[in-house]
């Protein structure tokens, strides 16, 4: 019933126990660390697909205000007159209407048959 003051007070399972639990905690802050570095990453590369994503629409406006421009008729009319071009104005009386040609029989049965 009486232990020797030689002997160890604590068992040797005690010691292995608290080793595997500090491997635990390191192992798992080991994995928060990598874990929350992919997030990371990830934020950034969707920060850059954002950035990418609004330079596009601003060039995309810039190329519609450049359209716009190049086709105002009056600018336009201003420019064929600088470069001289042979291009005259038409009248409304000018213009003539076109009616969609129908397509033959032959053309409609052959679309049937498919």
């Amino acid at each position: 019933m009486n232990r020797l003051r030689s002997e160890p007070k604590t068992h040797a399972s005690v010691f292995i126990s608290l080793i595997l639990a500090a491997l635990v905690v390191v192992a798992g802050g080991v994995m928060h660390a990598v874990y929350k570095n992919s997030q990371v990453k990830t934020a950034r590369l969707i920060d850059q697909a954002e950035t990418r994503m609004d330079q596009t629409r601003l060039k995309i406006r810039m190329i519609e205000v450049n359209t716009d421009e190049l086709l105002d008729r009056f600018d336009m009319r201003e420019r064929l007159r600088e470069n001289g071009s042979g291009l005259i104005d038409i009248t409304p009386a000018d213009i003539e209407e076109v009616a969609p040609a129908r397509p033959s029989p032959e053309v409609a049965s052959a679309r049937d048959s498919t």
